[in-house]
């Protein structure tokens, strides 16, 4: 399996972003990859599969989707027609502030976060598909943004990052209009087993508890008294042990400064992660770091 660096396919560290339409032809090998980039994929033409974590989704025009870093996934060609697709390519750090506000609204947070991670599920509809009115005005977009891309006039990283921040949005919004609420299992018990996995992929996201009980299709007090019951700690207790037990490698592993860490993680407030971090190990970061280190 191979590896699609960011150093291979985005501008720069300063500007990590890339767009590029791609065809998959009919007699290409298979060749399954991951990426350590986030992947926006709108398919313009063509019929075939997605190879998504071993399993097989159906592909065709207007099909949009999400790619999270460090998944493993191909294309495979249906009939004679070269599959072509347009990637958006990018950090999570190209837009953090943005992602940020973004997750506060529920049909983006479902689209970008939630979807992905249920297209993990063989019983899950994969694909936000866009009609031919929506998918031409999500081509338009693409466009748009791809012409900035290639041509780099003055001013064309904030054109390309506003431009970015409107497709996602309007994604949302054709996400919005056709999904069936709520977004996990009907049954309670699947329901919250599906969000602890979620949290395990999505913990430095901003998700708040009056989202996950949307997501679950619970009140908030029959959310937190059924997650209680099944995970022995409060929804807020699990999510803060999820981001602290994500901070142990790279303290191990890396230099980075402990605020930059306890960003990565989801916590913006590096004493209140000192805190936490003191609760779960009874040591504090530094500690933890300088005895791993010898």
């Amino acid at each position: 399996m191979f590896l699609y660096s960011k150093e291979q396919f985005l501008e720069c560290e300063e500007f990590p972003f890339a767009i590029l339409p791609f065809l998959t032809m009919p007699t290409r090998a298979l060749q399954p990859h991951y990426h350590d980039f986030i992947e926006l994929v709108y398919v313009a033409e063509g019929h075939g599969e997605h190879l998504y974590k071993g399993n097989s989704y159906p592909l065709s025009k207007g099909d949009t989707f999400v790619i999270a870093p460090g998944v493993e996934h191909d294309y495979r060609v249906i009939g004679n027609v070269p599959l072509k697709v347009y990637n958006i390519m990018f950090m999570p750090s190209f837009l953090t502030s943005e992602l940020e506000a973004l997750s506060a609204v529920t049909p983006f947070l479902d689209f970008f976060y939630v979807e992905p991670f249920l297209r993990e599920n063989l019983d899950f509809d994969s694909h936000l598909k866009l009609s031919l009115l929506e998918g031409h005005e999500m081509k338009q977009r693409i466009d748009r943004i791809f012409k900035e891309y290639d041509e780099k006039a003055l001013g064309y990283r904030i054109s390309i990052k506003a431009q970015l921040i409107d497709l996602l949005i309007y994604l949302s919004r054709c996400y919005d209009q056709r999904v069936v609420k709520p977004v996990f299992h009907n049954n309670e018990s699947k329901a919250i087993r599906q969000l602890c996995e979620f949290l395990e992929l999505h913990y430095a996201q901003p998700i708040q508890l009056e989202q996950v009980c949307r997501m679950c299709g619970m009140s908030q007090t029959t959310f937190t008294s059924k997650f209680k019951q099944m995970v022995g700690k409060t929804f807020t207790e699990y999510r803060n042990e999820v981001r602290i037990r994500a901070s142990l490698k790279p303290l191990r592993e890396t230099e980075e400064k402990i605020i930059e860490i306890a960003e990565s993680v989801g916590i913006r407030d590096v004493s209140h992660f000192n805190h936490l971090f003191k609760q779960h190990l009874l040591m504090t970061p530094r500690e933890y770091r300088i005895k791993h280190r010898t």
